[in-house]
């Protein structure tokens, strides 16, 4: 838990500057998507909708970039960080990479910068997220009977920490677990809780620091193991 206070620090400090670094990338890389038309479309509905929207929006695009991240060998060393966790609770969903941190929100505030959404469902969106994420990852034993195919809960994601053999690579979504279900990724027919979380042979590293350089030597090593491969495979073709 001390790890995982130091990544709730850490991040939380930085904060502001990764919104900056990705409100300019976005802003800069996406300007040629936006449409006046579609922002006065969005602005004219009612609030309730584009709230809908917004979030829909965000985790559509954030469905998509975690699936990349367990499904991508190169991504997935970046992505282990946060699934190293072997005790769920509240702080558990601080432990993250600086990178992946920075490339999630580019990809979620890109949709949101497109469609235009007003600074008000802006600010009830960040609301939104940020309860979730402290209330996803927390250690309660609550059961939402039939929510829990359309909303994400804490026994949904918790789902998605479990190092269960039935748990891996599913239950992507951060706020709809529809789209799980939609997409076919979603945990189905076991029970309430999962047993164990943590990543699979448990080779990730403890420690903040440790943690932040382990997706580099990691990836070093890959990269390393291919050439090895690839020399001995035209030695022997030689």
């Amino acid at each position: 838990m001390a790890g995982d206070l130091n990544h709730f620090f850490v991040n939380h400090l930085i904060v502001g500057f990764v919104l900056l670094v990705t409100n300019l990338f976005v802003h800069k890389a996406f300007g040629w998507a936006v449409f006046s038309e579609v922002q006065d479309f969005i602005a004219g509905l009612p609030l309730a909708v584009q709230i809908f929207l917004i979030v829909l929006a965000a985790d559509l695009v954030q469905y998509s970039a975690h699936r990349a991240y367990h499904e991508v060998p190169v991504l997935w060393r970046f992505h282990a960080v946060h699934h190293s966790a072997k005790h769920m609770d509240w702080l558990a969903g601080s432990r993250q990479h600086i990178l992946e941190l920075i490339a999630t929100r580019c990809l979620v505030l890109t949709p949101i910068f497109v469609l235009g959404f007003s600074k008000e469902v802006i600010d009830i969106y960040v609301i939104i997220v940020g309860l979730q994420a402290v209330f996803n990852h927390a250690n309660v034993n609550v059961k939402f009977g039939w929510l829990k195919y359309i909303i994400v809960t804490p026994q949904f994601h918790h789902w998605h920490h479990s190092s269960d053999d039935a748990a891996i690579d599913r239950n992507y979504a951060a706020h709809f677990a529809f789209l799980d279900y939609l997409f076919g990724t979603a945990v189905r027919g076991q029970k309430e809780w999962p047993d164990a979380y943590g990543v699979v042979g448990d080779y990730v590293p403890v420690g903040m620091f440790r943690q932040q350089l382990f997706p580099f030597q990691s990836v070093t090593r890959m990269v390393k193991a291919k050439f090895r491969a690839r020399a001995e495979r035209d030695r022997q073709q030689g």
